[in-house]
């Protein structure tokens, strides 16, 4: 069995996928509210990096 098999998938197909975790981790956010809320910090510190990764390689444009 090979899990790594090329696939192709079509833009609508990736939406899909987009809006289906999108609303998953909405819904595990809310359900896992005050759990989460208490790891606020964890959440800064992993979108800040990203977040100031993508900015710079958008705006040195390689």
């Amino acid at each position: 069995m090979n899990l790594f098999i090329s696939r192709t998938f079509k833009w609508w197909e990736i939406a899909l996928i987009k809006v289906c975790l999108i609303s998953l981790g909405i819904i595990l956010g809310l359900y896992f509210y005050n759990y989460l809320l208490g790891l606020m910090w964890l959440w800064w510190v992993l979108f800040a990096p990203t977040a100031i990764y993508f900015i710079v390689k958008y705006i040195g444009g390689k």
